[in-house]
């Protein structure tokens, strides 16, 4: 197989933005899919299992970290201080803008920006929602928005969509015509 081939759709030029790790795995395939979805140097969210891949260093694209409580606590160690401090930290670790999910996510900036969504939904702790709100990202850097101001109207987004479906949502009823008006 020639390279083009190999490379699969990231190298499309009409791909401005990359989702990854809602459904990589761990496997043997996982770090290489990371490595060449990095490679591209196209903006990134990343969540779920690539969280679990970070470089060590700053990430070399512009970047989403999406992690919710448990996930964040596995990319310590963490700063001493408040939610907000340890999200900021992180941020500046992995040159990355970071959304911490929760009942108060915080948006975090490597330059030191922050922001706080408070009362989400407890509805959007059904499974998938944050895999919904992973691709909302993606779509939002894809319009050519800055990663912190991508993250935070993805989290508008996200809220608004829940509170339109209501209790008893499940992840698929977020992307069924509920998220724009």
């Amino acid at each position: 197989r020639d390279s083009a081939a190999s490379d699969g759709p990231l190298t499309d030029p009409r791909i401005s933005a990359i989702a990854i790790g809602c459904g990589l795995g761990q496997g043997d395939g996982a770090q290489q899919r990371f490595a060449a979805a990095l490679a591209t140097g196209k903006p990134l969210v990343i969540d779920a299992d690539a969280l679990a891949l970070l470089p060590a260093g700053p990430l070399p694209v512009p970047a989403i970290l999406t992690p919710h409580a448990g996930e964040f606590a596995r990319l310590g160690p963490h700063a001493p201080g408040s939610k907000i401090d340890q999200t900021l930290a992180l941020a500046r670790r992995t040159g990355a803008v970071v959304v911490h999910k929760g009942a108060d996510t915080v948006i975090a900036a490597p330059d030191g920006r922050a922001a706080v969504h408070g009362g989400a939904s407890p509805w959007l702790a059904a499974a998938g929602t944050g895999d919904v709100l992973t691709g909302i990202c993606a779509a939002m850097l894809a319009r050519g928005l800055a990663p912190f101001d991508a993250a935070q109207a993805a989290i508008l987004l996200h809220h608004r969509a829940a509170l339109r479906v209501g209790p008893g949502l499940i992840a698929d009823d977020l992307i069924d015509g509920k998220l724009w008006p």
